[in-house]
Parts: C-alpha cells; sequence; structure tokens
C-alpha cells in the first residue's frame, strides 16, 4: 500500500513539472513572493531555454536610384562641375560609367591632368555634341591652358552610349596628344572575376591623330570661319575642285549657318579608311535647316582627306531661299561646257552687281589676294532677247563689272581675264517647249561665271 501511494505521487509530480516547463511557457510565479522584472544587462540567455522575446521585424531597404544624364551635354556639365569643385571621386565616377574597374584610372588621370599639368575644364556652357558614330555620341569638354585660362585648342572628348536605365554613360574617354603625359601613372585597369588579364581594357584612349568625326568637325570649323585656304589644306586637290569650296564658302556666308545642336555630324559609315558623314546645319538668315555630305579617306603620310563633297541639297535650299530676293541665287553652276563655276545673276538688262553678287565676289577676292599665281576668268552671258550685238555688249558689261570690283577689293589687273558670250551659252532655255516665253530661264540666263584658273 505505501510502496503503491509513493508510486502514484511520483507519477503525479512527473506530469506536473512536465506541462509548467515546456518550451517557451514560464513556470507561474508565486503567490506570496513579489517578482521584479529584471534589468536587460541583468537578463541571461538559458542555455536550455530559448529566447521568449521575439526579434523585430525590419523592413528591406532598396538603395535610392542613381540619377543618370538625361542627355549627353547634361553628363559633360555634371563632369565640369565636379572637377570645378574638386570632386574627383564623384568625376571619376561619371567618366567610368558605372564600371568600378575603371575608377581608379580615370581618377588618377584627371588629377594628373589637373593638379600636375594645370589644366582646367571649360565652364558648362562651352561644352558641345559633336557628332554620332554608330550608336555613340561623342561631346567635347574644351580644356583651358594652365598660364592664361584661355581655351586651348584641345579638348577632351567622350564617347556615350544609352545605359539600361534609359540616361547616358561614357564608353571611351579620348585624351589628345598632348595631354599624354597624363597617363604616365595611370594604373592598368583589373581583370574582372573569372576573366583572363587579357580581357581588361581601360575605357582611356590616347588620340595622337584625329579620327574622322574630330577631322570632320576641324574641317566645318574652318568652313564655318569662311576660311578658304584652311579648308583647302583638308581636300584631296585632284578630287575636290577649288570651285566647289569657293561655292560651299559662298553658300555658308549667304545662309550664314551653324551647326545643329543636336547631333550636327552623323557618319554613316566609318572605318580606319574611309569615312562618310552628313552635317546638319541651320541658318538663322534663312530660317531653314539643310545639310552636306562630307566622303573621307586616310591617306599616308597625311592623314584624313576629304575626297568628295555632295552640295545638293544645301544648293537646292539656297536656291530656293533666292525667290526670297527676287533673282536666282545657286553658288555652283555647272557650265555648258563642262566642269562647275560660280554664278552672278543680274537683273533685266542691267549690268550693275546686286548686292547679292558682291558678298560673292568678296570670297573670291580674298582667294586670290592669298596666292598671287591664281587666276580669274570671268563670262558674261545674258538671255535671248534683243539683238545679237547688244547682247554681245551687254554680256562684256556683265563681265567688265565683276572685273572692277576684284580690282577694287585688291586684286592685281594680272590676275584678271574677262569675255562676253551674249546668248549663245545659256544654262536654261529662254522658251518653252510649245514656243512661248519661259521667264524663269532668260532670269537664269543673265549672269556672269567666274572660273578660278589653278
Amino acid at each position: 500500500m505505501i510502496v503503491a501511494a509513493l508510486v502514484i505521487s511520483a507519477l503525479v509530480f512527473f506530469f506536473y513539472t512536465k506541462k509548467t516547463l515546456q518550451p517557451g511557457e514560464a513556470t507561474p510565479p508565486a503567490t506570496t513572493t513579489e517578482v521584479k522584472t529584471p534589468t536587460p544587462e541583468a537578463v541571461v540567455p538559458s542555455k536550455t531555454m530559448p529566447a521568449a522575446v521575439t526579434p523585430p521585424v525590419v523592413a528591406e531597404v532598396k538603395p535610392a536610384p542613381v540619377a543618370v544624364p538625361a542627355t549627353p551635354a547634361e553628363l559633360g556639365v555634371k563632369l565640369s562641375q565636379a572637377l570645378a569643385t574638386g570632386d574627383m571621386t564623384a568625376a571619376a565616377k561619371l567618366l567610368a560609367g558605372g564600371d568600378i574597374t575603371q575608377e581608379a584610372a580615370v581618377k588618377e588621370l584627371l588629377e594628373n591632368m589637373v593638379n600636375k599639368l594645370g589644366y582646367k575644364i571649360a565652364s558648362p556652357d562651352q561644352i558641345k555634341v559633336l557628332g554620332q558614330v554608330g550608336s555613340a555620341t561623342r561631346i567635347s569638354i574644351p580644356l583651358l591652358d594652365p598660364k592664361t585660362g584661355k581655351t586651348t585648342g584641345e579638348s577632351l572628348t567622350l564617347d556615350l552610349q544609352r545605359d539600361a536605365a534609359g540616361g547616358w554613360k561614357v564608353v571611351q574617354v579620348n585624351v589628345p596628344k598632348e595631354l599624354e603625359a597624363a597617363m604616365a601613372t595611370v594604373p592598368a585597369v583589373p581583370a574582372t572575376a573569372g576573366s583572363p588579364a587579357s580581357a581588361a581594357k581601360s575605357i582611356i584612349v590616347v588620340q595622337k591623330t584625329p579620327d574622322s568625326l574630330l577631322f570632320a568637325n576641324g574641317f566645318i570649323a574652318s568652313l564655318l570661319k569662311l576660311d578658304f585656304d584652311g579648308v583647302r589644306k583638308q581636300v584631296d586637290s585632284e578630287r575636290v575642285p577649288a570651285m566647289k569650296i569657293a561655292g560651299l564658302c559662298i553658300a555658308f556666308e549667304e545662309g550664314q549657318y551653324r551647326l545643329q545642336e543636336q547631333k550636327p555630324i552623323v557618319a554613316t559609315v566609318s572605318t580606319d579608311k574611309v569615312s562618310w558623314v552628313i552635317a546638319k546645319i541651320h541658318s538663322d538668315v534663312l530660317k531653314e535647316d539643310s545639310e552636306f555630305g562630307l566622303e573621307m579617306e586616310t591617306q599616308e603620310g597625311k592623314g584624313w582627306r576629304v575626297v568628295g563633297l555632295n552640295l545638293s541639297k544645301l544648293l537646292a535650299d539656297n536656291a530656293k531661299a533666292s525667290a526670297l530676293v527676287g533673282i536666282p541665287y545657286t553658288p555652283l553652276v555647272l557650265n555648258p561646257k563642262g566642269g562647275e563655276c560660280i554664278a552672278l545673276y543680274y537683273e533685266y538688262d542691267q549690268s550693275e552687281l546686286h548686292p547679292r553678287a558682291k558678298k560673292q565676289l568678296e570670297i573670291v577676292a580674298n582667294i586670290l589676294k592669298a596666292s598671287k599665281e591664281k587666276k580669274l576668268k570671268i563670262g558674261g552671258h545674258t538671255d535671248a532677247m534683243g539683238p545679237d550685238d547688244y547682247n554681245n555688249n551687254l554680256s562684256q558689261k556683265r563681265a567688265e563689272a565683276v572685273k572692277a570690283y576684284m580690282i577694287a577689293s585688291g586684286v592685281p589687273l594680272s590676275q584678271v581675264e574677262t569675255v562676253g558670250f551674249g546668248k549663245t551659252n545659256p544654262l536654261s532655255p529662254n522658251v518653252n517647249p510649245d514656243g512661248t516665253d519661259n521667264p524663269e530661264g532668260r532670269q537664269r540666263n543673265r549672269r556672269a561665271e567666274i572660273l578660278l584658273d589653278f
């Protein structure tokens, strides 16, 4: 009996303590004793019991998206601002285009360029878009001379492409040869994990000679200044006649053209040997956009040269605008006997130079004065109205008017020849096929043609 009672008591005690000591449940405190809550420092985690307090839930914090430049020019402005404040780290991140393996190299380049060589970046308003090659858009950031603070003529150029965020990132940094010393301590770009060392490629490229896009920009810069000799030095003179260059300069002078701001030069074909580009231009005077084409090739010992000019759209746009002043205007025309020449037009029965013709002759006079061996041949022409003797005399007067202007401009008499052709060499029919009068055709025939004999 006694043994049975002891066994029953033991079982009751076992089940009662098991229930009260279940994991995660606290033992009920005694009712006769006040229990004080220990401070956090006094709580010691039990080795046999898990903590009863559930840790707080922390919401996942995603990094804010990095603002990417919305336009190529905006990226250039951000770079200029970062360098102006001396923030080389921010500038390097912009140039590296989000590639951390490139940051050390471009940061060292910038520090050498600014701190050691003393160059500074031009103000944001001087940054411009040069053009497009393939999928890349190139911007130019002019450099300032360390001593004078003026532009040096050299620029840091950046090739940019769209990134995944819809903004723009740098894919190539083009350093002019004058800044090659800034590359002396630039570290090599490390290879990424899992890639061979040979796969590492720096985005920094030293351009010892201009590529096709830079050359095209230099050519057009000379054209915008109406620098005939500067333009002519950049062409293959055997394939691009001087008359075409003069006509192009005249068209630019008349329209006061400038390059368009968005993608002004687009390379439609671009290799190491050949490049075809379209130059997009705008005239505030004529209130129109236009364009012309350049065909370029690399020539041994000379670098890039212009070997072809396509002026058809530019000349057509100029001719269309000439209707506003009442006489034709086509800087270049095909001579009926072959070749191209500059054409000046006259009012009916007049031999006085039109104000527009004088602008054309200013450029021709400057060409002649720059080189004494050049000759100018001037041919006068008329429409078919009136007797032959009268027209022959009128055509000679038109040629002599051009000659007089040239001499007054300082061109020696020995460089100018004149001849009157009367009505014998019309550019357009004087009458329509049905025999009726053709006023527009006759208007184009009242002209003087200028041939440069180089």
